[in-house]
């Protein structure tokens, strides 16, 4: 989704209203305007911009009245129906407008065409004052640069040099040259109670494609598993040889970085880090452990702990041949100091792989298992319950958690969006580890909130006069 605005705070005034007060059209303005402006910050504040219905656009022959230069197969026609701008202003279309797209590209170039709609304050027209009624109406534009932040776009088209007539597509999710591509029309919805903001520090072209996309895999998944989430579908790239300031990245909720880049961070970004997590950002640092020692003992730890839940069932364990006696409490004992066994190899080798990387990371608060959190913690419990990590044995997980630091050892972005290549992984492992990931989000943009609502921003008090300062007490006095 794209980040929209919440509307302006500020206070609402109307008229007051008292017995003989004279009506003129001065006031009658000021007593409609605040109905107006109440509904726009309504609209604006509870739901997002977008088509509500109809908006159609459809490729139709050039009005016969009109000039052979003109007749050229450049006419659409957009059918009756009604969107909501930014501002919450409703763009209603009452009858079908027939349209003419003149863009032209040159030079063998592509171009592409915005056909969109904008509402029109129609107090701002010159009209005639013998009408006592006024239309409120649109205006219909193509542009071929960037969208102004209140329009509604209906369709694109990409145009080139030898444009042939606009036609429909042969297939609507794949459009091609003078085909009408309307796969980024925005519907209207509800606005979400959090948008997340994402980022991620630039590492080799393949790795960062691969990231964004799963990232973005996890975002579309949002509208069905967490509607009260949104994510800001451009993840940008922060790059790691920059030295980045606390202002410029305290605009995310949440931070990537892979582990492999970790070491790569300048001083000046590693103090930056340190003070936007102080401030409310989390960092999600994925270290890689395919191949390596952990790798294995959190596959041996799942298998164990599997057998163990057999043996509660009194079902035969799959792990070894030497386990043949479910009921045996001597082979329980030895399986339950197994698990232990590997548990501590597990914390020898997670330590092991930290301590390389400590001195870059801003850790100020122990680092505690997702096994350790509370049932109640976020991680665990918002909006997902999980009891414990999900694990697929040829990717195994393991999780630690300090503060606004998130980190994860094994391939877990990739599971997002079931990308990896060597295994195939099934639909409901893919759900399962993205409710994880929705987990980490909604817990980074929760911490992002509160932590920011306990902060006095210096906008505030740029914004404030000495005389507009208020102060509220119940002390008696």
């Amino acid at each position: 989704m794209n980040d929209f605005p919440y509307p302006k705070i500020q206070s609402f005034e109307r008229l007051q209203v008292s017995d003989g007060l004279m009506i003129n059209s001065e006031r009658w303005r000021l007593a409609h305007e605040y109905h107006h402006q109440r509904q726009n910050v309504q609209y604006q504040s509870l739901f997002l911009p977008g088509i509500i219905c109809g908006l159609g656009v459809v490729p139709i022959e050039a009005p016969a009245d009109l000039p052979a230069k003109f007749r050229d197969g450049r006419w659409i026609q957009i059918q009756a129906g009604i969107a909501i701008d930014l501002n919450g202003n409703f763009i209603v279309v009452p009858t079908p407008l027939d349209f003419r797209i003149s863009t032209s590209a040159f030079d063998q170039e592509i171009a592409t065409v915005y056909l969109v709609l904008s509402y029109v304050d129609p107090s701002k027209l010159k009209r005639s004052n013998a009408n006592e009624v006024i239309v409120e109406t649109f205006r219909v534009n193509e542009k071929s640069n960037s969208l102004a932040d209140n329009d509604i776009e209906v369709c694109r088209i990409a145009i080139a040099q030898e444009t042939s007539a606009i036609r429909k597509p042969a297939d609507v999710f794949a459009p091609s040259i003078s085909e009408l591509d309307l796969r980024y029309r925005l519907q209207a919805k509800l606005r979400p109670q959090n948008t997340i903001h994402l980022a991620c520090f630039r590492a080799d072209a393949n790795l960062a494609a691969d990231t964004q996309q799963n990232f973005k895999f996890l975002g579309q998944a949002l509208t069905s598993l967490a509607p009260s989430l949104g994510m800001v579908e451009t993840i940008p790239e922060l790059n790691i040889q920059s030295e980045l300031t606390t202002d410029q990245i305290l605009v995310y909720h949440l931070i990537y970085l892979h582990g492999t880049q970790v070491n790569a961070l300048n001083e000046t970004t590693q103090l930056s880090l340190r003070e936007y997590v102080a401030k409310g950002g989390s960092i999600l640092v994925e270290i890689p452990i395919q191949n390596t020692k952990l790798d294995d003992l959190l596959a041996v730890q799942s298998e164990l702990q599997s057998a163990k839940a057999k043996l509660h069932k009194n079902l035969p364990p799959q792990i070894t041949p030497r386990f043949v006696d479910a009921s045996d409490p001597a082979v329980q004992l030895e399986l339950q100091q197994e698990i232990d066994a590997i548990a501590i190899e597990i914390i020898a080798q997670t330590d092991e792989l930290l301590n390389s990387l400590k001195s870059n990371l801003p850790i100020e608060a122990p680092l505690l298992n997702f096994a350790e959190l509370a049932r109640t913690h976020p991680l665990r419990s918002q909006p997902f319950l999980f009891s414990t990590l999900p694990i697929i044995l040829e990717h195994p997980i393991q999780i630690l958690i300090g503060g606004g630091l998130i980190i994860t050892f094994g391939s877990l972005s990739s599971l997002f969006g079931g990308m990896i290549t060597d295994q195939e992984i099934s639909r409901e492992n893919i759900r399962v580890f993205q409710e994880l990931g929705i987990n980490i989000l909604n817990y980074a943009t929760q911490r992002y909130a509160m932590s920011m609502g306990m902060q006095i921003k210096l906008q505030d008090l740029n914004d404030i006069s000495p005389s507009d300062q208020r102060r509220t007490t119940n002390m008696l006095l």
